[in-house]
């Protein structure tokens, strides 16, 4: 019993691994023929090769050697380099199968039903937004009207306004958001660089755009930018926020540095004063240094008499050889 199970979950191993290399074949043979489209075809990648093991792998279900796995790697490795950002899983994500009336269908790829949904929560947030502006148009046209018609039903509407006014540049800065995200979806879209993995990061960017849009109008005064005399409203804050977060943390860091102390003058160090004992000890090493160099001074002119007596001795010596020979 148990080597039948044995048998089983090795066949099931070999199965999947089997999947994975034919999954890799194709992904590579994908990458290949997008490359010869575009002219990038790397000069190591033979499509003769390709076809070979295609024919083998895919058409044939044989297994291929450990020679022709590493092949394999080796063009996935190289047309994944040279076609940096397009990848397998890009390619596919904006393969565009045909429809019935044999035209390509682009919106029915992962990355198409991605851009229809920016679409739909772009417009909704749009509809909101004018939604608000005219409510809060209405209410500033017949509010006296309101209050005197009906002051219970009053206190309510001012409330629902004011509610309005504090999301409106959140809903700005949503709006911003999903206009920068729907820009770089379509620049991906037509370099087939959209990854279906970064939808993730898409939607923490449109979080990240809504809160931004709502914070800068609490941190930033509307009345001009920088230096410039540029006047901006609050929601034309928000969608700018929404749409460039840099926008926000620039503030924040000058905001940070307004507020932050200067740097502290560190106080110099304070002397101490010198004890007698330390007085009569520099005395002493004074004397003794002056003490040296006089002793210096005492040895020097010995050392130039010196010459002089020896040479007075060389006279003596050859005055007493010429009597010798007289």
């Amino acid at each position: 019993m148990d080597g039948s199970v044995d048998l089983s979950a090795k066949k099931t191993m070999i199965n999947a691994e089997e999947g994975v290399l034919s999954a890799l074949l194709k992904d590579t043979m994908r990458m290949a023929s997008y490359a010869v489209e575009v002219g990038q075809l790397p000069e190591q990648v033979k499509f003769a090769e390709l076809y070979r093991l295609w024919d083998l792998k895919i058409e044939q279900s044989k297994s291929l050697t450990a020679e022709d796995i590493n092949l394999i790697e080796s063009y996935y490795r190289l047309l994944e380099e040279e076609l940096e950002p397009v990848n397998a899983v890009s390619l596919y994500a904006t393969d565009a199968k045909k429809d019935s009336q044999n035209a390509k269908d682009y919106m029915n790829t992962a990355a198409g039903k991605h851009a229809r949904n920016m679409w739909r929560m772009a417009f909704s947030i749009l509809a909101l937004i004018m939604g608000v502006n005219l409510f809060q148009y209405v209410f500033d046209m017949l509010s006296a009207d309101w209050a005197v018609a009906m002051p219970e039903d009053f206190v309510y509407i001012t409330i629902l306004y004011w509610l309005a006014a504090g999301i409106t540049p959140f809903a700005y800065g949503a709006f911003g958001a999903c206009v920068r995200l729907l820009r770089v979806t379509e620049r991906r879209l037509r370099e087939r660089s959209f990854d279906p993995r970064r939808i993730p990061e898409h939607k923490n960017r449109l979080v990240l755009g809504t809160l931004s849009g709502g914070v800068i109008v609490l941190l930033y005064s509307s009345g001009g930018v920088g230096d410039t005399d540029i006047k901006i409203t609050e929601a034309a804050l928000g969608f700018l926020a929404g749409y460039s977060i840099d926008l926000l943390f620039s503030i924040i860091d000058r905001m940070v540095k307004a507020l932050s102390p200067g740097p502290v003058d560190t106080p110099a160090p304070i002397k101490k004063k010198a004890s007698a004992y330390d007085i009569r000890l520099a005395q002493q090493s004074n004397v003794a240094s002056k003490s040296s160099e006089n002793k210096a001074a005492i040895k020097e002119p010995q050392s130039e008499v010196a010459p002089l007596t020896s040479v007075l001795a060389d006279g003596d010596e050859q005055k007493a050889k010429m009597t010798k020979v007289n």
